[in-house]
């Protein structure tokens, strides 16, 4: 049988839930920050690449 612990009352789990989700939102944030800053660095690799092989082509 599980024993909640006393310690942990609903009210501070709702209250630590509230506190925390500011810092959940900003870890998202961040992760996708640079998700999208490593997406564009492969485009640009991939761009620079274009343009040497027309640069030796051409």
């Amino acid at each position: 049988m599980f024993v909640f612990p006393a310690i942990i009352t609903p009210t501070t789990l709702a209250v630590s839930i509230l506190a925390l989700a500011p810092f959940g939102v900003l870890v998202i944030l961040i992760a996708f920050v640079v998700w999208q800053v490593k997406r564009l660095n492969k485009i640009d690799e991939k761009l620079k690449d274009i343009q040497e092989k027309l640069k030796i082509g051409g």
